[in-house]
């Protein structure tokens, strides 16, 4: 498992295989830190047959950059917050560790609380500017129910919270038995409205703005909707995208000076992946997605996404425009190998993103590698170039990056994608299985628990008065 984020004040952070955190300052890359959450040790359980380990909801920074989310895997959330390094010498400070009983499957946060969801459906609020004197002497927190803010049916596999008006605030939740649920906050106990439509676990939900959401399913189809109301308004399968792209074959590391030709380097190192015979639900499903939405939804929005069958080393790259408008500009770019397996990618926060669009016409995907080489990439120029091959010299400051990486014994934390593809796939057998029932009559026992001491409470409370009387 590993993960990669930007923040919008420019850090880059890498969740490293370990369960480590590699953080460096895209603007001065001498300005880097290694958070040790954990040791990879403490992950003792069985990954390959685990819902647990899927890797999404690693990591996570607040809107304004101030705090990093740490999900350790191991039962544990750690905060970190960005410090003053004159006076502490670190950028990144731990500010509090959180306990919860399962594991986290999703996770996001504002400027003010997290919002954790954890393998059983429950969802959890924790306020980040909370008074420093309440804590324990270890700074742990314990989540309760009395934190519970409220509690599905099945694994919730994204999460996202959402203003729409300076009135309106809603929880978005993907689950794992295809619904998208839109619930008003603060008043959750009150029933949400439903996206309705995949026919799969929905594993992304990715915001365009106040009232737009992008969403991704292992039914393999992308779904644009508008909210509050739920409406669906584009509907595309991967099926459809894959088949009109044009491929461009993508590299940095080609010798220029060398005697080999450019054509002849791209067939030794080119994946093979996107000449196979494609036919199931699973080899179409959505296997990662991230969306650019700098503004709103009546500028571009650039989407990066990968399916399963072509998930090692390629990358489709399309716009919203595209989709709505039904036009064939998808690119598949297809990596040298030499680079070795995709792990993640991202788009910078849109901060970032707004300055890079409006004053170099640039929109710049961060990708991960199992061999842990970052690469940048300007997206823009990719869906404008009607090349098949590119050769593309390093950015210096990932590069520098990459050197770092390099130095601190980073490839003997071996990437397992064999890992993410068995927990992938039993998102697809849990489909249809009794949890859910089971799970109903979980929350149904626990209320009634509850109303139970509630009640003693209330008795005992009444017999004080009446021996006071």
């Amino acid at each position: 498992m590993s993960e990669i984020k930007i923040s919008s004040t420019g850090w880059l952070a890498i969740y490293l295989r370990n369960g480590n955190v590699g953080m460096f300052d895209l603007n001065d890359t001498s300005s880097w830190q290694y958070l040790q959450v954990e040791s990879i040790e403490k992950q003792s359980k069985d990954v390959n047959n685990d819902l647990n380990y899927l890797n999404h909801n690693l990591i996570k920074f607040s809107p304004n950059g101030e705090f990093l989310v740490v999900n350790g895997q191991n039962e544990q959330l750690y905060i970190y917050i960005q410090s003053n390094f004159e006076k502490s010498e670190v950028w990144w400070k731990l500010q509090r560790i959180i306990c919860v009983k399962n594991f986290i499957s999703a996770m996001d946060l504002n400027n003010k609380f997290l919002l954790i969801a954890d393998k059983s459906g429950d969802i959890y609020k924790i306020d980040l500017l909370f008074d420093n004197t309440t804590t324990t002497n270890n700074n742990n927190l314990m989540m309760t129910a009395e934190n519970c803010i409220m509690r599905h049916l099945s694994m919730l596999l994204d999460i996202t919270f959402i203003r729409i008006n300076d009135k309106k605030s809603f929880i978005l939740t993907a689950d794992q038995y295809e619904k998208i649920q839109l619930i008003q906050y603060p008043n959750t106990s009150h029933s949400g409205k439903y996206c309705l439509g995949h026919t799969e676990f929905v594993s992304h939900i990715k915001l365009i703005d106040n009232n737009h959401i992008l969403s991704a399913s292992g039914d393999g189809t992308l779904r644009l909707w508008h909210l509050p109301d739920c409406i669906p308004l584009v509907l595309l399968h991967s099926k459809a995208l894959t088949l009109s792209s044009k491929q461009i074959f993508y590299t940095q590391l080609y010798d220029s000076n060398s005697s080999l030709s450019l054509e002849d380097y791209q067939q030794d190192t080119m994946s093979q992946e996107s000449s196979l015979d494609l036919s199931s639900t699973l080899d179409y499903s959505i296997w990662k997605m991230d969306v650019a939405s700098y503004n709103s939804i009546n500028s571009n929005v650039y989407i990066a996404f990968s399916i399963y069958a072509h998930r090692l080393h390629s990358i489709y790259l399309t716009s919203l425009s595209n989709i709505k408008q039904l036009i064939n500009e998808q690119r598949q770019l297809i990596f040298d190998i030499s680079y070795g397996t995709i792990i993640d990618y991202c788009f910078p926060s849109k901060d970032i993103l707004f300055n890079d669009y409006t004053i170099y016409s640039k929109c710049n995907l961060y990708i991960l590698f199992d061999s842990y080489v970052i690469l940048n990439i300007n997206i823009i120029s990719i869906l404008l170039s009607d090349q098949t091959k590119l050769f593309v010299k390093p950015n210096q400051t990932i590069q520098e990056i990459n050197n770092i990486l390099a130095s601190r014994d980073i490839h003997l934390m071996n990437y397992n994608i064999k890992t993410d593809e068995i927990v992938f796939q039993q998102l697809f057998k849990n489909s249809n299985n009794n949890s859910c029932h089971k799970r109903k009559l979980e929350i149904v026992e626990q209320q009634q628990q509850q109303q139970q001491i509630k009640k003693q409470m209330l008795s005992s409370q009444s017999d004080n008065e009446i021996q006071l009387t």
